[in-house]
């Protein structure tokens, strides 16, 4: 009997010690196959990530361009300013200025969506960090330069209440808003030196911000760049640099920069096949190449072709509404611009910028 209790005893610790082998070995495999499962959600967080970069890198090289043009811009300006003999002649220059602002949005949404869902915590502790601050940074900078654009629009608001037009075609016609039948009646001539200081005054503030911004937009890039490297390395390297980063299309800037005309573009634009196209055909893409047509090469009437036809290709957008709004403005077509702000508003309701100058364009009409 003893013999046969140690046998059993022995068989039942061998029992038990195969079965928590099994457990651990379950456990084991099971380990792994979350680990390779969190690797997967991790690679293609970072393939996410790596295409927002490419994004923010060239919405950055586009802004570093259009500020570094608007800052010339303004140096010849003022030179030009001071050395006029009348307000009035001082005000006529103000055409060569770009007077509406530009807010600038970057792409942060893979970021957000793995702060939300708590996915953040699969990425290493350093270049989570890395990508937090990026992405705060990156909001003050809106915030910022939204702020500093909304304290420019009110300086102009205060000086087209005293009769100031920035549109183009009044300016060009060196009539200053004279060609209205109220222009004697209001006696706008009165206001041209304070009409003057509220100006100059108020583009002098928007360089100094859009200097400001400049460097902090540069410094953006230098950290883009760097975790760029980072998660580059992470995935073993598989693109030479951040530029060799691709989906594949082609930009229609490089339509644009081989002699391709606005109504040559936009009409590849509708051939292609919005599956699978050749060239990059999204809104964000279509609006850029508005802004640095109406902003950089300052043909207003080209740029609007743009900012219409993206209406019309991607009808449910507000943002192209904003846009579309924005450069009517620049050629002076309020009423078209209010109908633009409008269909803005009623497709976002919480486009507060569009609301303000929608409320303003409105008091004016008035």
């Amino acid at each position: 009997m003893e013999n046969k209790t140690s046998k059993y005893f022995k068989y039942a610790i061998g029992e038990i010690v195969l079965v928590v082998i099994g457990i651990l070995i379950a456990l084991q495999i099971n380990t792994w196959n979350e680990n390779r499962k969190s690797d997967e959600i991790l690679q293609n967080y970072y393939s996410q990530i790596l295409q927002d970069l490419k994004k923010d890198y060239n919405l950055i090289s586009s802004r570093i361009y259009s500020l570094e043009t608007n800052i010339k811009i303004y140096n010849e300006f003022k030179e030009n300013f001071q050395n006029q003999t009348t307000p009035k002649a001082a005000l006529m220059g103000t055409n060569k200025l770009t007077s509406l602002p530009r807010f600038i949005d970057f792409n942060s949404n893979t970021i957000k969506t793995m702060s939300t869902t708590g996915d953040i915590k699969l990425i290493p502790e350093k270049l989570r960090n890395k990508l937090i601050d990026l992405m705060n940074n990156q909001d003050n900078l809106s915030s910022t330069v939204q702020a500093n654009n909304e304290m420019f629009m009110k300086e102009m608001i205060i000086a087209s209440r005293l009769g100031y037009n920035h549109s183009n075609r009044l300016i060009e016609k060196d009539n200053f808003d004279d060609s209205y039948p109220l222009y004697n009646t209001l006696h706008i001539d009165d206001n041209y030196r304070e009409i003057a200081l509220i100006v100059n005054a108020a583009f002098k503030l928007r360089n100094v911000n859009q200097k400001w911004e400049l460097a902090q937009i540069k410094y953006g890039k230098v950290i883009v760049n760097n975790i760029f490297t980072i998660i580059n390395k992470e995935l073993n390297s598989p693109y030479k640099d951040i530029e060799s980063i691709t989906d594949n299309t082609k930009s229609l800037a490089y339509l644009y920069q081989e002699g391709k005309t606005v109504d040559e573009i936009i009409a590849i634009v509708k051939q292609q096949d919005r599956e699978n196209p050749v060239y990059n055909i999204s809104e964000v893409e279509i609006n850029n190449m508005g802004y640095h047509i109406m902003n950089a090469i300052k043909l207003n009437e080209e740029a609007i072709k743009v900012f219409k036809f993206n209406t019309e290709f991607y009808p449910e957008s507000w943002n192209t509404f904003d846009s579309y709004g924005e450069c009517l403005l620049s050629i002076g077509d309020k009423e078209n611009a209010i109908k633009a702000y409008r269909k803005s508003i009623e497709l976002n309701p919480d486009n507060e910028s569009g609301i303000e100058i929608l409320s303003e364009l409105e008091l004016e009409k008035k």
